[in-house]
């Protein structure tokens, strides 16, 4: 009886040894994103990372982690190593700057990346001028999209959007409808005034921008004298206007995409990925995209968050991972993944192609990248100083202070942070 379980499990061994290399159990290369408003775009890598499984044995599994409160989770699976990502999307100069979390980009890469981008793009992804990152959005900047039916409704012409931001405060009152009680049950402008800080801070700068003001000082090692500004105090408290005085915004109504995908609010500030959100979340909108209106100066196409795709240098499997980058790194998969989500893609080639012209926010795009270039704050701690900035934009907006001692209180904080 032991010679025959002797050779049938050497006939088991025999038949797994000889068994055709599809059998075996691929390894998984681990990705974390926390781009859940693109389910269709973060697909994409474990659509392809099959395709890359095929050739490598290795395969991709996407994990979402939720945008509220990701950075505590991925800095403990990053600093623990245990259960961190083998690729991670966030920002280079918070994650390869502050923390030295990430894998150098290997040369060949970096040369196909840098010899394929926007030149507006060129240091998205860098940190002191070493590449470690994979830029994922073009357009990643704001742009004002507008109801055309709520315009035409307030007697406005869709077609002629106010280049300014007096005549877009104009519009915005002219868009916005008050209850019996004088309360909005429609705004002209679709606001954030919920969420994490710093994107409450990203989406106020373009008015601050307008005013002249800016967060931070040219070489970003002072807060005190930018970030309390005459220009920024009067940015701030334009903007704390819409809601406490003029109504044309308010602190009641949901999120903003939602509050403009049920036509409660007539506009609304958002980046390109904005354009496919809408076709999918509220296909009944008909809406256009124009550049975003100018004050002092034309807030132009900023942004506090340059999202990138890394590679975590604790990752045992960095030379697979890194594979699977070059694999995706080419003009077709650029044009796919964007466009099954309706983002603008990334690579030069693709910003003229069929699909990208055919898109509301081609010529608006083309404008935004006309006007002048406008601050960058891509600091190590750029989270935590727009946190503290974001909670004085945050009390304005609920009338808990005037904006002069808010921006006071928080340009001293930034300092401190700056200092720290």
């Amino acid at each position: 009886m032991r010679g025959v379980r002797t050779v049938a499990v050497t006939a088991v061994v025999a038949m797994a040894l000889a068994a055709p290399s599809s059998w075996a159990q691929p390894k998984k290369l681990v990705f974390w994103t926390h781009w859940e408003q693109n389910p269709e775009f973060n697909k994409f890598y474990e659509t392809r990372g099959k395709d890359f499984g095929q050739k490598t044995g290795y395969e991709v599994q996407v994990v979402t982690v939720p945008y509220q409160g990701y950075e505590a989770k991925y800095l403990a699976a990053l600093m623990g190593k245990s259960g961190a990502p083998d690729i991670f999307m966030g920002m280079t100069h918070h994650w390869c700057g502050q923390y030295d979390f990430c894998d150098k980009m290997p040369a060949d890469l970096a040369r196909t990346w840098g010899e394929n981008l926007p030149k507006y793009m060129l240091n998205v992804g860098k940190w002191k001028g070493t590449r470690y990152g994979i830029p994922i959005e073009h357009g990643n900047f704001q742009q004002m999209y507008i109801d055309a039916e709520l315009f035409k409704k307030a007697g406005l012409d869709p077609d002629k959007p106010p280049k300014t931001l007096d005549d877009w405060l104009a519009a915005m009152k002219k868009l916005t409808v008050l209850d019996a009680k004088g309360e909005p049950t429609q705004v002209g402008f679709a606001l954030r005034h919920k969420g994490h800080p710093v994107g409450i801070t990203d989406k106020f700068l373009p008015f601050a921008h307008a005013f002249g003001a800016r967060m931070l000082s040219p070489n970003l090692e002072k807060a005190t004298g930018f970030a309390n500004s005459a220009e920024m105090v009067a940015a701030l408290q334009f903007y704390s206007d819409l809601v406490n005085k003029h109504k044309v915004a308010s602190t009641a109504f949901p999120t903003p995409e939602d509050a403009f995908g049920q036509k409660r609010a007539a506009t609304i500030f958002r980046e390109s990925w904005f354009f496919g959100w809408v076709k999918k979340n509220a296909p009944d909108v008909a809406f256009k995209v124009y550049a975003l209106p100018c004050g002092k100066t034309c807030p132009g196409a900023g942004n506090l968050f340059p999202w990138t795709n890394m590679v975590a240098k604790s990752s045992p499997h960095k030379q697979a991972a890194w594979d699977f980058m070059k694999f995706i790194s080419n003009a077709k998969d650029d044009l796919d993944q964007h466009q099954a989500q309706g983002i603008l893609p990334v690579w030069t080639a693709n910003l003229d192609s069929a699909y990208v012209k055919s898109r509301p926010d081609y010529q608006s795009t083309q404008e935004m990248l006309r006007q002048p270039v406008p601050p960058e704050y891509y600091h190590p701690k750029s989270n935590e100083l727009a946190t503290a900035f974001g909670e004085a934009v945050v009390a304005a907006l609920y009338g808990k202070g005037q904006p002069k001692p808010l921006l006071d209180e928080a340009a001293a904080k930034m300092d401190r942070i700056l200092r720290d």
